[in-house]
């Protein structure tokens, strides 16, 4: 977990709109937390297979890494805290913690963005 006493699981309204993304308010920062290998993507088992991965915490991270790569800025703002279980990005920046989740919920809802996103992963080495 992202580096902070939780406060809450209560969601902000910005967040309530992502079916498969946690919000977790912190006492110093807040979280995007998501846990792979459930209902979510099963679908995108193959996909992850097709790369030699698993759909791990970390893989995803690749993924989303990769999907913001030319958002320099952006991914100057928060961090990743991610495990094999559980995907995590955490921060003070609400607004880029948002950009992260609906990243991640796009790469959940189209496969083809995952593959693209697994490939510039490979192409810039960003496999843990």
């Amino acid at each position: 977990m992202a580096p902070s006493t939780l406060t809450g699981m209560s969601e902000p309204s910005e967040f309530t709109r992502f079916p498969n993304v946690t919000f977790v308010e912190g006492e110093t920062s807040d979280s995007v937390i998501y846990s792979p290998g459930g209902p979510a993507d099963t679908h995108l088992r193959e996909v992850f297979t097709a790369h030699g991965l698993e759909g791990s915490g970390y893989d995803w991270q690749s993924a989303v890494h990769a999907a913001l790569l030319e958002r320099a800025s952006l991914l100057e703002r928060f961090s990743f805290d991610c495990e094999a279980g559980m995907f995590c990005a955490y921060g003070t920046d609400r607004e880029a913690l948002g950009e992260v989740a609906t990243t991640l919920e796009s790469l959940i809802e189209r496969p083809v963005q995952l593959v693209e996103a697994l490939a510039v992963a490979a192409e810039h080495d960003l496999f843990d």
